[in-house]
């Protein structure tokens, strides 16, 4: 790893008076580790409420479908905000925009606590998902502007693992802290992540993002954009495979008497670190397809694993397959994503990648909800999400192997 010098310290520290620029090829400089933190703690947030949140409504007698609409509305005010932050980032200070949307998590994650109603609930959500997906796409965009070009991929993987950190912590904690202290507690605690996350990106220093070339558009609102269709299609698909697992295992697992659902996850979270400290160095170094082709094959691998499965040895194997995969597929779909636009519109290229995974997960639960009522069994959702990640594979081999004169792209 590089040292980091007296003077990058310097820089850092009394950056606000002007603009932090990396050595060309250094990664490791404490902005990158703030960023990584920054992940941790907006994720935290998020991840901590996964298992609790739909709890606490409960008991609140709040019903089924109540609860389906209160988390429901996360996703679409994500969504939105997430079309708009290109275009905020285009007339305001990208930095401030990100604090504000922390702002209105760590306002959110407070106010859970007097949402007794629906629609106070619906609220507090909403500003939750709006100021999360505002600040999620703009910390990524920024980090993005201080990764040297040619380590794009393994400073993408480094990236997430403040959120694979918070993907195995999160549930966890929140349920602990729900336990031992209330959900008084737990709420406050949401809203202190935030928190932390407004005093470390205030301790930032100066980040310019690119702007456009003279003369050249405002961003777009678009949900997907043009210029990034191929790794966009490319994670709808992967969000689809992905909620399969995310949203069914736990119900499946129970169908074949098998309850290993949680020891899925905490073994998936190992094979994520692994992939994402090896997977992006692999895409830099050598090229994309020796990270997603494999990849690919091995989510497949998860997929049908788990739709055979009938014994825990074949559980705690696909959990494993399952982190690889997934740990390094997300961050060379997101590096395929950065390079294929200009540097001054990476914001816009993080919404679409992020809402598409989104849409995936969200059309996910449906259509393949849908399969499991009309087969009689969650096993059917493995079959389609196995055909998925072979879908997924056969596209990126059109599109970047056999037929890639139209994307504009890094090396193969």
């Amino acid at each position: 790893m590089n040292k980091i010098s007296n003077n990058d310290l310097n820089d850092f520290y009394r950056g606000g008076a002007r603009n932090y620029q990396a050595p060309a090829e250094q990664l490791w400089t404490l902005p990158f580790l703030t960023f990584i933190a920054l992940n941790l703690f907006i994720f935290m947030g998020f991840d901590v409420l996964l298992p609790t949140l739909s709890l606490y409504l409960e008991g609140q007698g709040n019903t089924e479908t109540d609860i389906g609409r209160i988390f429901a509305i996360f996703t679409v005010s994500a969504v939105l905000m997430r079309m708009l932050a290109g275009r905020l980032a285009s007339y305001f200070n990208p930095m401030r925009l990100a604090r504000l949307g922390l702002l209105f998590c760590a306002i959110a994650g407070a106010f859970y606590y007097w949402a007794d109603t629906v629609p106070t609930a619906m609220a507090a959500r909403f500003l939750h998902g709006a100021g999360f997906g505002l600040a999620s796409t703009l910390i990524t965009a920024l980090a993005s502007q201080i990764i040297p070009p040619l380590r794009l991929g393994e400073g993408m993987g480094y990236l997430g693992l403040g959120t694979t950190l918070a993907l195995a912590l999160g549930p966890f904690f929140g349920v602990w802290l729900m336990d031992e202290f209330g959900f008084f507690v737990l709420f406050m605690v949401v809203a202190g992540f935030y928190v932390l996350s407004v005093i470390g990106i205030s301790a930032l220093p100066k980040i310019k993002m690119a702007g456009p070339p003279p003369g050249a558009p405002r961003p777009r609102l678009v949900l997907v954009s043009p210029s990034v269709i191929a790794p966009s299609v490319m994670m709808f698909m992967v969000g689809l495979s992905m909620s399969s697992a995310m949203i069914y295992l736990a119900l499946y697992c129970k169908e074949i008497n098998l309850p290993y659902a949680g020891h899925f996850f905490v073994l998936s979270t190992a094979g994520i670190f692994i992939s994402r400290l090896t997977a992006g160095r692999i895409h830099d170094r050598i090229g994309h397809s020796y990270v997603i082709i494999p990849a690919s094959i091995l989510l497949a691998a998860t997929m049908f694993l788990l739709a055979k499965a009938d014994t825990r040895g074949m559980i705690f194997t696909a959990s494993i397959l399952y982190g690889l995969s997934t740990g390094a597929i997300f961050p060379s779909v997101q590096a395929l994503a950065m390079s294929a636009v200009d540097i001054s519109r990476r914001t816009e290229a993080t919404a679409s990648i992020f809402n598409s995974f989104d849409l995936g997960v969200g059309l996910g639960s449906v259509i393949l909800g849908y399969v499991a009522g009309r087969m009689g069994s969650y096993n059917s959702v493995y079959w389609a999400a196995t055909a998925v990640a072979v879908v997924f594979l056969l596209y990126y081999l059109c599109v970047y192997i056999f037929f890639p004169s139209k994307t504009k792209d890094m090396k193969k």
